[in-house]
């Protein structure tokens, strides 16, 4: 049995992981694209309810998202894909279940896994002209 793990395939959410074992993506997109609405079915996705609880209006992209950083010239902006944790307040901890969201909901929108940043790349982006003044 132990063979057969063995040979088991990398999940493809796997180079999102940290040493801590949690999951963290980010990703570049631009700024524009914050004002998309979110699905109706994502965590948290709705602003405002009527009298009955029912959802009349859902967040956009930028409203739901947490960590973004802009970059200087205000074109671009790196998100956390971040998945809720309570009613409140979310996390950018993330399962593979929320990945997979995350893919499902941005492939409509033409953003792929191969657009996601792990936290090295996000990193290094953050250091580089493009977002940093102080970058050499």
């Amino acid at each position: 049995m132990l063979d057969d793990l063995a040979e088991l395939e990398p999940h493809k959410y796997d180079k999102f992981l940290h040493s801590n074992g949690v999951g963290y993506a980010f990703l570049e997109l631009p700024v524009a694209v914050l004002e998309q609405q979110m699905p109706d079915y994502a965590n948290w996705a709705v602003a405002e309810e009527d009298e009955e609880g029912n959802p009349t209006e859902y967040k956009t992209l930028g409203e739901y998202t947490i960590g973004q950083v802009p970059s200087i010239d205000g074109t671009t902006v790196v998100i956390t894909l971040a998945a809720m944790e309570a009613k409140t307040y979310r996390t950018p901890a993330i399962t593979y279940d929320d990945l997979q969201d995350w893919e499902d909901w941005l492939g409509l929108h033409g953003y792929t896994i191969d657009n996601w940043l792990t936290i090295e790349e996000r990193n290094t982006l953050l250091k580089s002209e493009v977002y940093n003044n102080d970058s050499e």
